[in-house]
């Protein structure tokens, strides 16, 4: 896009979000489900009072609501930003601490057991925000845990 830009002209971009969540998700299909999608079906199905999660709870990851890249999408488009960014919140939480979070924003108390270590994948997969933070100084994530209770309650 940044060579197109340069020989033709144009004010294209591109945003590149970290992992996305939101009431939209595939909830019907298991084997589709991303993590947040996944934790969010285990608690809701589940008629133990314990969840199973695969690897160890190590990894770190970065989740966004999605209604927030909208919301960015849409101020990039009203303010005619034409620089190309990452889109992420700065929050880079554990798998146990994303589960443990969850939890805590859903006010359940349930245990949760990990399985196949060797499925802990990447450890980091972080996306830097910086860039979007100086482009757009005063954006405001919405906390994970309102996200969450509001996916939790909307599935529900």
């Amino acid at each position: 896009i940044n060579a197109y830009n340069k020989q033709y002209g144009t004010k294209y971009n591109y945003l590149i979000p970290c992992n996305l969540f939101s009431e939209y998700d595939n909830f019907e299909d298991e084997k589709k489900m991303h993590f947040i999608t996944a934790l969010l079906y285990k608690i809701k199905n589940t008629s133990k009072n314990e969840i199973e999660l695969l690897g160890t709870g190590k990894p770190l990851r970065q989740f966004m609501y999605a209604g927030d890249l909208a919301r960015v999408i849409k101020e990039v488009i009203d303010k005619d930003i034409t620089e190309s960014f990452n889109v992420a919140c700065p929050e880079n939480y554990s798998i146990n601490e994303l589960a443990r979070k969850t939890l805590g924003s859903l006010n359940k108390n349930h245990y949760i057991k990990y399985t196949k270590p060797e499925l802990d994948g990447q450890y980091r997969k972080d996306v830097s925000s910086k860039k979007m933070k100086n482009i757009m100084p005063n954006f405001e994530f919405t906390k994970f845990e309102t996200a969450i209770k509001r996916v939790y309650d909307k599935i529900s």
